[in-house]
């Protein structure tokens, strides 16, 4: 009995190093078939297969801690454009898609935050003068932990004054 005590223990404090252990991504690229690669510094190649209707993916980034990346992914409109937009955020770590964002108006940027704990991003119409909402997010829990929307006038076109602006939407263009 001692020795399946024993066996377990050891088991279980060898699976908590193991999942401790997260090799840094040293490169990620998508290929001319929509895959998005993501290579490790052990050398493994880890192959994201495309999303269903997907016609590419756009700005793939690894946060600060080197473990987590995200990417846009484009899909086709359903209506009033003749080209792909990007309306799906994804969040990748551990060899594992752990989030997805899908806002009501399209992606045009995001950036991580705090190491890669939290992801911003900004999204709004395809066209008028809006520029959109900015919006943080929790990577671990997908809850939305604060938004903004830039000021406007009364012809809803964006104004100037981004005096209010918080410190991680100023890294959305």
């Amino acid at each position: 009995m001692r020795k399946l005590i024993a066996g377990l223990c050891l088991a279980a404090t060898s699976s908590l190093a193991w999942a401790e252990y997260q090799a840094a991504v040293t490169r990620a690229y998508a290929d001319t078939h929509g895959r998005v690669h993501i290579v490790t510094a052990d050398g493994r190649d880890h192959g994201i297969s495309p999303e269903k209707g997907q016609n590419g993916v756009e700005k793939i980034q690894v946060a600060p801690d080197g473990k987590t990346i995200g990417w846009l992914v484009d899909l086709w409109a359903s209506c009033c454009v003749s080209y792909p937009i990007s309306f799906e955020l994804v969040v990748w770590q551990s060899g594992h898609i752990i989030r997805r964002v899908h806002p009501s108006m399209a992606i045009w940027s995001f950036a991580f935050v705090k190491n890669g704990a939290e992801i911003a991003y900004r999204n709004s119409p395809l066209h008028g003068g809006w520029s959109g909402e900015c919006v943080l997010v929790d990577i671990a829990s997908g809850k939305t932990l604060a938004s903004w929307d830039h000021p406007i006038d009364e012809n809803g076109n964006d104004t100037d004054d981004n005096s209010d602006e918080p410190g991680w939407a100023k890294q959305l263009q």
